[in-house]
């Protein structure tokens, strides 16, 4: 049964962590965060209450009292974190329908969340790129090893084919995404995948925009700042110079 309350879904998920934490209490672990897992589009009532909750810091309160009461070690900054369309909501402990929660401890941080991209638009020297949850930055950008203007030579862990590596008509297309454009790396923390503009990427003319037209968002977020990155969500669209575009799917 869906639930559309807050102070309903409020208890149930209070009641879900609980769960959840239980076994927690015997041994040594810190609690560092929670994951709301939702199935639901992020304009679904459930989720328009979840982002509510998770940034009210009477519920985060009580979380903690519930943490203390067991005897469990937390972060005092505790992360919470909600996902939409999210492949993991019936993985997870369940709260109610299409909802469920993940308590995140150094060990559970690590969960395995892999992923894929595809060009759509432009040419890739892969066909697809499977993306691991280590901790590595995967670098975008045109040729495999190219030099950086002013900067240092590196590697590309998803290259699009540069004209300079094969001077052929159809990779000129790939002129309109720059040697090193982008970087996406798993967040241990948060159990997501982030997108940040590249560092290299000096001139601020050059776009990057994400999409995802399953989730009726057809205005697109834009990266602007090296420092501030997206969280990725299943079925995003990289638009690169309005141009070139690379598919993000997690892989279940």
């Amino acid at each position: 049964m869906r639930i559309d309350n807050i102070e309903e879904l409020k208890e149930i998920t209070l009641g879900a962590i609980s769960n959840t934490i239980r076994m927690l209490g015997y041994g040594d672990a810190v609690v560092t965060g929670l994951v709301f897992h939702s199935a639901y589009k992020d304009n679904a009532v459930e989720n328009v209450s979840l982002a509510t909750l998770i940034k009210d810091g009477n519920y985060i309160n009580r979380i903690k009292r519930e943490f203390k009461s067991r005897g469990i070690q937390y972060k005092e900054d505790l992360l919470l974190e909600l996902v939409h369309e999210s492949p993991y909501a019936d993985k997870v402990t369940v709260i109610t329908e299409g909802i469920g929660v993940e308590v995140l401890t150094p060990k559970e941080s690590l969960r395995k969340i892999k992923a894929r991209v595809v060009a759509t638009e432009g040419i890739l020297w892969e066909p697809e790129y499977i993306l691991e949850p280590t901790g590595k930055h995967y670098f975008i950008g045109r040729c495999k090893d190219p030099k950086i203007e002013n900067g240092p030579k590196i590697h590309n862990d998803i290259a699009f084919v540069g004209i300079e590596e094969k001077a052929e008509p159809q990779y000129k297309i790939n002129n309109f995404i720059s040697r090193s454009h982008a970087m996406i790396v798993f967040d241990k923390e948060i159990g997501a995948y982030k997108i940040y503009r590249s560092r290299f990427l000096n001139n601020p003319s050059h776009k990057i925009k994400i999409f995802n037209t399953s989730l009726d968002d057809f205005t697109g977020v834009s990266l602007g700042n090296a420092a501030v990155p997206h969280i990725l969500k299943n079925g995003d669209s990289i638009c690169f110079n309005d141009t070139v575009v690379l598919e993000f799917y997690l892989l279940p």
